[in-house]
């Protein structure tokens, strides 16, 4: 056999390996929340957070004339994100007239089945971008396809799409094509806000290189493809829009974000208190630095950072100074920690402690009594694990900007890796 007929072999049975990891990560993430769905069990009332999901039943009332109205108005339920309403209607529409069109009998179920199908091919399509972007190293991509937090989080909400696009959108200016970039962020704009923070890694990628036709293309080429998703939708239900983007878009303080978990675990022990009253001026601050810190440390490492080191750090500082850092923001991290570190221990704990959290958060607080050696300090395990999983993203951004100034590009991350 060939040289290159053994890689070419080789190649299929890793895609093959990638496909069959990546069919386990969606099989186990739907066994999980099967006895959500049996009838008499109560599980959705006993245990919430684990039956939680805004993928739900549809209407199967849609019909072709209901179409274009469903289509730029938020899907059959009329809340969700402009262009997932718009894959929606038309699974709506399919569910609702598949009786007549294959003469079997079904019920509601079968929409929520078809966007767990569809959500199920959005994550073996992010598994594939991820193994484009690994270079030599495709084994990243197999430990990533098994990532706990997506199992747990990942299928319960539509966000999935949008970290599809924004990794195609880095792909693309991986590959020198900026404007490609721009319409996967304009796209993924229209599902998340995070996509659009692509566009802030390229304009500082733009700025190290003193070349800023990139970023024009990729801004012009978003703008496009945000306008032609949402302009009919603003056009014709701007009240409805604006509630939809102001969701995108808006969040509380929640008591996962840093500034509560200061409060409640670090303030009672040091003294040191952030006032409640002022932490949006607090994140409001503290993200414009971010943002000055990545762009001095993007210009002033030796070598040329990868976009996706880039974004990382824009990423990670964004969720760490947030007002919250949901599991969901979880899911957003693990594509990019695994190409950055490229270190399945570190990747693997890590996961291990979002595990753990997640547990904390579904269980009922009776299920987690306090631990002996930490009762004298009055910590519960949740706050235990919600100090460990920030000091971990803090552990990770430290560790990028050494691999940037290092000259290490994720491993021949990046344009260089397809030279």
């Amino acid at each position: 056999m060939s040289m290159e007929g053994a890689k070419k072999r080789g190649g299929g049975n890793s895609g093959l390996l990638l496909l069959g990891l990546g069919l386990y990560t969606v099989m186990m993430a739907y066994l999980l929340r099967v006895p959500c769905r049996v009838p008499n069990w109560n599980l959705a009332e006993d245990v919430p957070e684990l039956c939680a999901t805004v993928i739900g039943t549809g209407d199967m009332g849609v019909r072709s004339t209901d179409v274009a109205n469903g289509f730029f108005t938020g899907g059959p339920t009329g809340d969700q994100p402009v262009l997932v309403g718009m894959i929606t209607t038309i699974i709506g529409w399919f569910a609702s007239n598949l009786s007549s069109l294959l003469g079997i009998d079904v019920d509601q179920g079968i929409y929520l089945d078809l966007s767990l199908i569809l959500l199920a091919l959005v994550w073996l399509a992010i598994v594939a971008v991820v193994s484009s972007l690994s270079g030599s190293r495709k084994s990243d991509a197999l430990v990533m396809a098994l990532a706990p937090v997506v199992v747990l989080v990942g299928f319960q909400t539509w966000d999935l799409w949008a970290v599809l696009f924004m990794m195609l959108a880095l792909l693309g200016y991986v590959r020198g094509n900026p404007a490609l970039a721009g319409f996967m962020v304009g796209f993924g704009a229209s599902v998340a806000f995070f996509p659009v923070v692509v566009l802030l890694a390229i304009l500082i990628m733009a700025a190290r290189h003193r070349f800023i036709k990139d970023f024009i293309s990729a801004l012009i080429c978003a703008a496009i493809a945000w306008i032609l998703i949402n302009g009919t939708y603003m056009l014709t239900a701007w009240d409805q829009w604006r509630a939809q983007f102001n969701t995108i878009v808006d969040s509380d303080t929640e008591q996962s974000s840093f500034w509560n978990v200061w409060n409640n675990n670090i303030e009672p022990r040091t003294g040191v208190a952030l006032d409640g009253g002022n932490v949006g001026q607090y994140v409001l601050l503290t993200m414009v630095l971010g943002l000055v810190f990545v762009l001095l440390i993007s210009l002033l490492s030796h070598r040329e950072p990868s976009v996706v080191q880039v974004m990382f750090l824009l990423l990670a500082l964004y969720v760490l100074l947030a007002k919250d850092y949901s599991l969901n923001y979880v899911v957003w991290l693990v594509p990019l920690v695994i190409l950055c570190r490229r270190n399945w221990i570190e990747f693997g704990l890590w996961q291990a402690v979002e595990v753990l959290y997640w547990a904390t958060v579904v269980l009922p607080a009776d299920a987690w009594p306090t631990l002996p050696w930490v009762e004298q300090f009055g910590w519960a395990p949740q706050d235990i694990l919600g100090v460990i999983r920030y000091l971990f993203l803090i552990y990770f951004v430290v560790a990028v900007v050494i691999d940037m100034f290092r000259g290490r590009k994720a491993l021949a991350l990046g344009v260089s890796a397809l030279k």
